[in-house]
């Protein structure tokens, strides 16, 4: 297992690489990092604002023909805690985190409309070390079909989202593990 509120942390980070709005609260993002990185609770909850970056809209604005122009999101994070330390000893496994609910705005060309969509990473360890990763996009309702799958494809297969995913795990696996050996 991997600490899978890293994972969804970083699948919307890397959305969004930190591009909050002036109007969108900071200090929830700033609040749930510090509830997995500091915190000794029990359980993980907490919820975070995202944008996409504009690179990103740019390819989904392309994928969807114009159609979907922008989104806003909020992920809400609810993970067992025991199950995550469990993980850092782990060396050579792939970890499926439980499904954690996403709401958007989602703007088109037609209007706005509210969607809901769950995040489930999947993250490959080896060595120790995270070396594949998937934000895990599914259940998408609010929105056709055809409008949702190929955002799902290009989320689900995006090479910045992996690499940002990637960053943030490794970073977490590692401080962990030098705090574990520092005790």
């Amino acid at each position: 297992m991997v600490a899978s509120a890293a994972v969804l942390l970083a699948a919307n980070w890397a959305m969004s690489h930190n591009a909050i709005g002036a109007d969108t609260p900071a200090r929830q993002e700033a609040d749930c990092w510090d509830q997995f990185m500091v915190s000794k609770s029990e359980e993980i909850s907490c919820a975070f604002p995202t944008l996409l970056e504009e690179k990103d809209r740019e390819s989904l604005q392309k994928l969807t023909r114009q159609i979907f122009k922008d989104a806003s999101c909020q992920i809400t994070i609810k993970l067992d805690r025991a199950s995550i330390d469990a993980a850092i000893t782990e060396t050579d496994t792939v970890y499926l985190s439980p499904p954690q609910p996403v709401a958007c705005e989602v703007k088109t060309s037609r209007g706005d409309l509210p969607v809901a969509f769950t995040f489930a990473p999947k993250i490959d360890i080896k060595g120790g070390k995270a070396v594949k990763a998937s934000p895990g996009m599914d259940h998408v309702t609010g929105v056709n079909s055809w409008l949702a799958w190929p955002v799902v494809a290009y989320i689900n297969a995006s090479g910045s989202i992996q690499d940002a995913m990637l960053r943030v795990v490794n970073a977490y696996l590692e401080r962990k593990r030098t705090a574990a050996a520092v005790q």
